[in-house]
């Protein structure tokens, strides 16, 4: 159903960075790009995340209520995503744990302020 998500960033250099570090975990690499969006994905089939400049040109802004989340293989790899992201300069929103059970999550902030999980659920 979903076929990419997208968030502003301020520093297009920065973010590109740190998520070809983060999603780097995931096996995403970049796919596409351009002078103002960097896209990364595993595969075509799958759905990718994007990084851009805004286009009506004014700064990027963090949507209250909006978060994207990264599915992992594991809770191992949930983890592995949170550490990459905060050695990476990333917030901490909720560092990695089971919140019910079969389902492991940690949230954290990029460096533009933008709201990301990473999950495994497992049922």
């Amino acid at each position: 159903m979903i076929g990419y998500t997208m968030v502003g960033s301020k520093d297009l250099k920065k973010s590109g960075e740190f998520f070809d570090k983060v999603l780097g975990v995931l096996g995403a690499k970049r796919s596409m790009q351009g002078d103002t969006f960097i896209v990364w994905s595993v595969t075509p089939d799958q759905p990718s995340f994007s990084v851009c400049k805004p286009y009506d040109g004014n700064e990027a802004s963090v949507g209250n209520g909006v978060m994207t989340a990264f599915n992992a293989m594991s809770a191992e790899q949930v983890k592995e995503v949170y550490d990459c992201a905060m050695k990476n300069g990333a917030t901490d929103e909720g560092g990695p744990g089971e919140r019910s059970p079969g389902f492991y999550l940690a949230y954290f902030r990029d460096p533009d302020g933008n709201k990301f999980a990473a999950f495994n659920y497992t049922g």
